[in-house]
């Protein structure tokens, strides 16, 4: 079973001048963007990615990132990979932004693919709990506040008479990859050429069914794993479903999507993907925002009063016990949903 390191492997001395890029080249600036460069002091058009790629190892060990969670070793791993080979090595990154607090997690960087093209990355969801909050609060609140910065983002850093750009994530920068687009000046969408939101949430109905949803559907592409969980959070009809090796909550992960030559192995949604589906439609179908508000500040009020501030902390039993009482005034539909989709979602990245 091939996957993106073995892309990489096969076609990483071809430059993107020979060989255009595709879907399996999103996936692996979308990993990359996990990555926190912040330390490299990225300026406008003055690094490669080999430059970047190489501070960061000097300062990170393996041993370390794998603390983090499965994303960012993942993306980790493939940096090593990536910096060797021509294809990605010489590409100029700019405009590398990171910013967390308690409400958000927001990270993205622009690579130059071409003279005329150019990638926008967001970064997905890591350990922190800011960001998974950012996830869960997408089903009862629009914008969330990653939404206005990335927005924001493209706004600043598209160029009116630039090159073409290409929006891509994985996660929740998926989804962040399609909302921005949606809300950004529409002179500037036009320099937009194709939007990938790799395993991310879609939208809520509202927005689902929005003008501004219709504008970018031409160049919007969905990717999911067959047993998606995540993808399937929020509304979204048209999936481009690829083959995982793993099932259920591990195929997430990116490097468990199966490539076949220069594109992902396409396959069907598994019968667990779907019954998830229906009970996360249903359930918000029947409860309205402040419903779903409630629901969510009962549990991550809980997690950020234990000083719990990542995913990793949550397995101690200690702190599962505190945030299941802390349900106990919520309806059972809401307290089974919820809880169960945080515990193979969050505790399992």
């Amino acid at each position: 079973m091939a996957n993106i390191f073995d892309y990489v492997e096969k076609y990483g001395d071809i430059r993107f001048e020979n060989k255009k890029f595709n879907e399996v080249d999103n996936l692996v600036f979308s990993q990359i963007a996990y990555l926190d460069f912040s330390h490299t002091k990225i300026n406008e058009n003055c690094h490669t990615l080999e430059e970047i790629g190489r501070a960061y190892l000097r300062k990170h060990s393996l041993k370390d990132v794998k603390k983090l969670g499965i994303a960012i070793t993942s993306a980790y791993e493939l940096l090593i990979r990536v910096i060797e080979k021509d294809r990605y090595r010489h590409l100029i990154v700019s405009n590398y932004v990171y910013n967390t607090r308690r409400d958000m997690q927001f990270s993205a960087m622009m690579f130059r693919i071409t003279r005329g093209l150019e990638c926008v990355a967001f970064e997905g969801t890591d350990q922190l709990i800011s960001g998974w909050r950012e996830d869960f609060e997408m089903s009862c609140s629009f914008p969330v506040p990653s939404h206005i910065e990335a927005t924001k983002y493209l706004n600043e850093h598209v160029s009116l008479f630039g090159p073409k750009v290409i929006v891509c994530g994985h996660s929740k920068g998926g989804n962040l990859a399609l909302v921005a687009p949606m809300f950004m000046n529409s002179v500037k969408r036009q320099r937009i050429k194709m939007i990938y939101n790799n395993d991310g949430p879609g939208l809520r109905p509202n927005e689902y069914n929005s003008p501004a949803h219709q504008k970018i559907l031409k160049k919007y592409v969905h990717i999911v794993p067959h047993s998606t969980i995540v993808g399937a959070m929020l509304r979204d009809k048209n999936y481009l479903v690829v083959k995982s090796d793993k099932e259920n909550i591990l195929g997430h992960a990116a490097a468990t999507w199966e490539v076949v030559d220069d594109h992902f192995k396409r396959a069907r949604r598994s019968e667990h993907s779907l019954e998830i589906e229906r009970r996360l439609w249903a359930w918000l179908d029947k409860h309205d925002d402040a419903d779903r508000k409630k629901v969510l500040e009962a549990v991550f009020g809980t997690i950020e009063g234990c000083d719990i501030l990542d995913t990793i902390s949550l397995k101690k039993v200690r702190n599962l016990i505190k945030i299941f009482r802390s349900t106990k005034d919520i309806d059972k539909e809401s307290k089974d949903l919820v809880i169960g989709l945080f515990k193979e979602v969050a505790i399992k990245k």
